[in-house]
């Protein structure tokens, strides 16, 4: 590292080519004034195996990780939803001793996600005409295939 200046704090180095540091450098944090906690709801799976816990509609990026004492948050990212102002949502996969701690949290009673008939039908609508899709593609191809080799 080549130093252009004598004294430490007031020195400007070179670190790497094309790359100039001014002294320490300068951090530059921006915070909202207007803070909104998490709302956090406990989704039970029908099976007692996969509990997750949602923490929706809060504006620092690690709220949950630094308030709360979940392993879960940990293990995964917040997502920032613009549409809804610059909000995150997190989701917890829980494990057996983290499920009291969400069910304490939660705003409303536990929520056991319902199937539902019209996704359902539109995702194998959508797989059926795949299927066919491909099956033509493939019918093509042979046929194509065929023709050229017969001359």
């Amino acid at each position: 590292m080549k130093s252009l200046c004598a004294e430490d704090s007031y020195c400007v180095s070179v670190t790497t080519p094309n790359k100039l540091v001014f002294g320490a450098g300068t951090r530059l944090t921006i915070e909202l004034t207007n803070e909104v906690k998490p709302d956090f709801y406990y989704l039970e799976d029908q099976d007692k195996e996969d509990d997750v816990c949602l923490a929706t509609s809060f504006t620092r990026h690690n709220a949950v990780t630094s308030q709360q004492d979940f392993k879960g948050f940990n293990e995964t990212k917040p997502t920032m939803i613009t549409e809804f102002g610059g909000v995150y949502n997190q989701v917890a996969f829980l494990k057996e001793q983290e499920k009291g701690k969400c069910q304490a949290l939660s705003t409303s009673e536990p929520c056991t996600p319902k199937p539902d008939p019209i996704v359902n039908l539109a995702s194998l609508t959508i797989l059926g005409l795949r299927v066919i899709f491909f099956k033509t593609v493939v019918f093509n191809v042979l046929m194509t295939l065929r023709l050229w080799s017969r001359q």
